[in-house]
């Protein structure tokens, strides 16, 4: 019996990390990115406050059938439930914010009992290996929500999961009932109709062309009428006729055009009217790099301006398929014209790889608005707008190349060329260029600015160039070197934070305070905003714990556990969280893709943690305690050798750097699945409900907090945090139980 409780908590486990992560997905497109994270959150919250629940009255003989069975009809009815729902609320409303807090969190509160009752009646040391399947099951889905992702859709796949817990329930249970409940969880799957969404957070037209969830996003093409040519910025010289194009977005916001081609590229005159195309037209290319290839517009701008080598870089591999199929036809195969190569990959591990240098790198306003399949765990787009990522360009680029960043200059994003010109600024100076003002040209039209960064200086004879350019299309050249002097004063007292991005802190686009100072207005960006929901949401998510975890224990008194114990498992939750999550996001950089890196990190890690979780079952006392000491001076020397790792291997093929991501990992996960069980085994057998809920509680707010960490501090300063929060779990559990 107890082989058959194992299977069953590892198969709840499994569906919890696969819901957590594939609902990021639908939350990206029904509201925005930054709404992701809130998963994970609502995760730990369902999985930790049963804990409080079963301290206050203890479940009956049937109460972990009854959770299962219901868990698992929970998950595809509230995918049910939120699709139809969001069709009668207004979008980015209060009311929609809730209906998704009331719907992610409902079907995760019964898996969350599960998980808790199965550990209850774990005794003594058996909670070690209880919690090792616990953790082992949650690994299985780290490792295959990705790829299930790219076969399944992504509302089947959340309601589909609902089969797992059925399984658990016909383990540890009466196979009938779980029977009955997986036949509903079928017919809700093959029914068309229900997990169709129809709701997004900007309007789109009822009859899309093309629909598909993929890993990265979900990918929309639709037609839109006839009409003047579409560009960024276009010059108040331009004056075109009416052209054919598509619409190609991604989750409902990041969309670009794909125009129609039937001849070459170069009959495509209108490209050369948008100031994205200014760095063309000064210094002529052969050899391109396209980050962000999107519609395959900038593309053709390549080579419509003489380019003969393009690479045209793409994260979603499903963009790349759309163009190539079933829209072939109308974008001329622009992924496989003469001279193009086709990249699914994240632009600067691309770039750290290739060979040669390029005559010209284009970045124009790459920013998805998108959750990947990382969900909480990474925002992809950063990397591309850092320190480190302007020096790569630069030195990739050939001595009389361009690099070309095109970003907002005017209207709620005016204040990113502002924080690009202190970006290039410290590039340039790393790279020993103290006359930056000179290797800078700046172009606008419209609301779009785009810098042209060389290692050659702009002299007079190109700087005349640019002006004559500017005065046949209609852009305006702007001076920077009031823009490169680096006085930051003005946007630092308006609250703003604009110190060059790195790759320790790679929010470009988080320009406001987590602590505050900036008000919230219309002349912040949706980017910028999503700060200020952060804050909104810390509040919020605090709040939750109020309710679900202190507010029935005040109501109905309990004999709690001395202070030290409590904040023990506190301590752990923070700890696990603040190491877990900056280290997905710091990986995206060395694996190359954000799908990659959430599957590879929390496999590693939470493989790591299963075996030391059951580790801790057998352990000694003496053991144990080694292994929490040296688990903090271990999370230390993490942060210091994965900037050695990435400088040092980056180049290498994808099997050696999962293989050294492994190995790099697993250990610290190992060691992090030490704490909870040797905690649950020391201290009193009468209190684990309580120490669960404490547990959970902390992760709850950790969700939220470790992303406000490491917008504030940077990954390294936020993972050290935590390795002095398991330095304070080990002081407590040293004081609790002496050697």
């Amino acid at each position: 019996m107890k082989g058959r409780a194992y299977a069953a908590m590892a198969c709840v486990s499994c569906a919890v990390l696969i819901y957590e992560i594939a609902i990021t997905r639908i939350l990206s497109v029904v509201l925005w990115y930054h709404f992701a994270f809130l998963s994970v959150s609502l995760a730990m919250l369902a999985l930790g406050a049963p804990g409080v629940w079963f301290t206050i009255r203890k479940p009956t003989a049937t109460t972990l059938e009854n959770v299962l069975v219901v868990g698992g009809l929970a998950l595809p009815a509230s995918t049910v439930v939120l699709f139809a729902g969001s069709e009668h609320v207004g979008r980015e409303t209060t009311a929609q914010l809730l209906l998704v807090i009331a719907c992610v969190l409902a079907p995760l509160m019964f898996l969350g009992a599960a998980v808790c009752l199965m550990l209850m009646r774990a005794e003594g040391r058996e909670i070690g290996r209880m919690y090792a399947a616990d953790l082992l099951g949650a690994t299985v889905g780290a490792f295959l929500v990705v790829p299930l992702l790219r076969v399944v859709p992504t509302p089947h796949l959340v309601a589909g999961v609902g089969l797992l817990p059925l399984v658990g329930a016909a383990l540890v249970a009466r196979p009938l009932r779980a029977g009955i409940a997986g036949a509903l969880v079928l017919a809700c799957l093959l029914v068309p109709g229900p997990l169709v969404l129809r709701v997004a957070k900007s309007d789109e037209p009822k009859d899309l062309l093309f629909t598909k969830w993929t890993p990265t996003a979900r990918v929309t093409i639709f037609g839109i009428p006839k009409m003047r040519a579409f560009g960024w910025g276009m010059g108040s010289k331009y004056e075109g006729e009416p052209i054919d194009q598509l619409w190609i977005e991604q989750d409902a916001s990041a969309g670009t055009p794909i125009t129609r081609l039937e001849g070459s590229p170069h009959e495509l005159g209108h490209l050369l009217f948008d100031v994205t195309s200014a760095g063309y037209q000064a210094r002529k290319p052969d050899r391109v790099c396209v980050i962000g290839a999107g519609g395959g517009r900038d593309v053709l701008t390549a080579l419509a301006s003489g380019a003969t080598d393009v690479d045209a870089v793409e994260l979603n591999g499903a963009v790349v398929d759309a163009l190539s199929g079933p829209f072939r036809a109308f974008s001329g195969d622009v992924y496989h014209l003469p001279g193009v190569h086709a990249v699914v990959g994240e632009g600067r591990s691309f770039l750290t790889r290739s060979r040669g240098e390029y005559d010209f790198i284009q970045v124009s306003l790459v920013d998805t608005w998108a959750a990947t399949a990382a969900g909480a765990y990474a925002l992809s787009e950063s990397y591309l707008y850092t320190v480190e990522a302007l020096r790569l360009y630069l030195r990739k680029t050939s001595p009389t190349g361009v690099v070309s960043i095109s970003r907002w200059i005017a209207g709620d994003g005016q204040f990113e060329i502002a924080r690009l010109a202190q970006v290039a600024r410290a590039a340039l100076a790393a790279e020993g260029i103290t006359d930056a003002p000179d290797h800078v040209a700046l172009m606008s039209a419209g609301r779009i600015g785009t810098f042209l960064i060389s290692r050659t200086p702009w002299a007079a004879p190109k700087l005349a160039s640019l002006d004559a350019i500017a005065a046949e299309r209609g852009f305006v050249r702007r001076p920077t070197a009031s823009l490169m002097a680096g006085d930051v004063a003005a946007y630092e007292r308006d609250g703003l934070d604009m110190s060059p991005s790195t790759d320790d802190r790679p929010f470009f686009f988080q320009m406001v305070s987590v602590l505050g100072g900036a008000k919230e207005g219309a002349s912040l960006s949706i980017n910028e905003r999503s700060v200020v929901l952060l804050r909104k949401l810390l509040v919020v998510m605090a709040a939750l714990n109020v309710l679900f975890f202190f507010v029935p224990l005040a109501l109905k008194k309990q004999k709690r556990p001395p202070f030290g114990q409590g904040a023990y498992f506190s301590c752990i939750g923070i700890a696990f969280m603040l190491v877990e999550l900056p280290s997905a996001q710091r990986f995206v950089l060395y694996l190359g893709h954000p799908s990659f890196a959430t599957t590879v990190v929390l496999t590693c890690l939470l493989l790591g943690a299963g075996v030391g979780s059951f580790v801790a079952s057998r352990a000694s006392d003496a053991a144990i305690r080694m292994h929490m000491m040296i688990l903090p001076v271990a999370v230390v020397l993490l942060d210091v050798v994965v900037g050695s790792l990435f400088a040092a291997t980056l180049g290498q093929s994808f099997a050696v750097r999962v293989a050294l991501t492994a190995v790099t990992l697993v250990p610290i996960g190992y060691l992090m699945g030490v704490p909870l069980p040797a905690g649950m085994s020391a201290f009193p057998e009468e209190h684990k409900p309580w120490f669960w809920a404490m547990n959970g509680a902390a992760s709850v707010f950790a969700g939220v907090m470790s992303l406000a960490l490491t917008m504030q501090l940077g990954f390294v300063k936020a993972t050290l945090v935590g390795a002095l929060l398991y330095a304070a779990a080990f002081v407590q559990m040293r004081r609790a139980v002496p050697a």
